[in-house]
C-alpha cells in the first residue's frame, strides 16, 4: 500500500515523484534494540516489601511488592502489579531495564523509538485521510461545474416560437 502526497507536504527522503503527486513507499522502520543495557544480578539490590492498594489486609500484610535498585546507576523501581511475588520480580526487572534504557540512551531508547514510529504512522494516516477528503471535494466541484455547463448549453425557447 502506497501513500500519495501532494507536492510540498512530503518530508521523506526516499520519495518517488510523479508529475503531480509524490508517492511514499511503505514504512519499514525497525526498532533498534542493540543499545538496550544488560543488567547483572550482582549489580542489583532487591528487597521485598509489603503491598499497597486494594485488597485489604491480605495485601497490606504480605511481602509481595518488590523494590529493585541498580546500584551502579542508582535507578530504582517499586513494583506491585499483582499479588504474586514471582510475577512482580519479573515485571520489576523489565521495568528497570526500560528505565535504565531511557536514562542511558535518551532519544535512542526503545520507548522513544516506539513513540516516534507511532507518531509517524499517525501522521501518515492523517495525511491519507486529508487527501481522501480533498479528492472528494474536487470531484464534487468538478461535478457541479459539469452540471452548470450543461444548464448553460440549454437554451430557453418561448412556447410561441416552438414549431408544431
Amino acid at each position: 500500500m502506497f501513500l500519495i502526497l501532494r507536492r510540498g507536504f512530503a518530508t521523506h527522503s526516499s520519495l518517488l515523484c510523479t508529475s503531480e503527486k509524490i508517492v511514499v513507499p511503505p514504512l519499514k522502520m525497525k526498532i533498534n534494540k542493540s543499545k538496550v543495557p544488560k543488567i547483572r544480578e550482582k549489580d542489583l539490590e532487591e528487597k521485598y516489601i509489603t503491598g499497597w492498594g486494594p485488597g485489604g489486609q491480605a495485601v497490606n500484610k504480605t511481602l509481595n511488592a518488590v523494590y529493585l535498585r541498580h546500584v551502579p546507576s542508582g535507578v530504582w523501581i517499586k513494583c506491585h502489579e499483582s499479588r504474586s511475588l514471582d510475577r512482580n520480580r519479573k515485571t520489576a526487572r523489565k521495568m528497570l531495564i526500560e528505565k535504565l534504557d531511557l536514562k542511558i540512551n535518551g532519544e535512542d531508547s526503545v520507548q522513544r523509538q516506539e513513540e516516534r514510529l507511532a507518531s509517524h504512522k499517525r501522521n501518515l494516516k492523517r495525511e491519507k485521510t486529508r487527501l481522501k477528503y480533498e479528492e472528494r471535494r474536487k470531484e464534487k466541484e468538478t461535478d457541479q461545474e459539469n452540471s452548470s455547463n450543461k444548464e448553460d448549453n440549454l437554451e430557453y425557447i418561448p412556447e410561441d416560437n416552438v414549431k408544431k
